[in-house]
């Protein structure tokens, strides 16, 4: 991969983001890795600070044992103008599955506040409400996000979720 940077990937800042999530993904040589994720984001004329590079970038400092240095890039990340709400809402799921629960019910309604009424905004204070243990809630913005749902896996997805708190019962997290 080295090599390879020098070359025709060397020049944008996806060469260097990639090799970055090969470091990550195999848990290899991280601190090489850590190294191309701030090529990424920070090379003159190359590097883009964007929500992606951020969060590679935060997701070795996690592996790495960094938490403090990680939640900063991702609080910056969260505000970039071009953050969109989809990768708003990706974090915050990938914060439920390390069983940060608090941290992504704020994130979840943070997405809610800036974006507003779009794809997936409700389906993510669904699952905020519901962690909250606010099953009526949760059914109202999960009705919502069904309205809403962009495809048809997404609407079973969302028909399941309907159901499950229509009958007063909670969802897995």
């Amino acid at each position: 991969m080295r090599h390879q940077l020098t070359t025709l990937p060397g020049f944008n800042y996806q060469g260097y983001l990639n090799a970055s999530q090969y470091t990550l993904q195999a848990n290899t040589h991280l601190d090489q890795g850590l190294e191309w994720a701030g090529t990424a984001i920070s090379m003159p004329f190359i590097g883009q600070a964007n929500f992606m590079t951020l969060s590679n970038k935060a997701q070795i400092l996690t592996q790495m044992g960094r938490e403090p240095e990680a939640a900063t890039l991702m609080q910056q990340g969260l505000k970039l103008p071009g953050t969109t709400p989809i990768e708003i809402h990706s974090y915050a799921r990938q914060l439920q599955a390390a069983k940060k629960t608090q941290e992504a019910i704020a994130v979840f309604k943070m997405n809610a506040v800036r974006n507003g009424d779009v794809w997936p905004t409700h389906v993510g204070l669904a699952r905020a409400y519901a962690a909250e243990g606010d099953i009526p809630k949760a059914l109202e913005h999960a009705r919502k996000a069904l309205d809403q749902a962009p495809d048809p896996v997404n609407k079973q997805s969302l028909e399941g979720m309907v159901q499950i708190f229509s009958q007063g019962r909670n969802i897995e997290q």
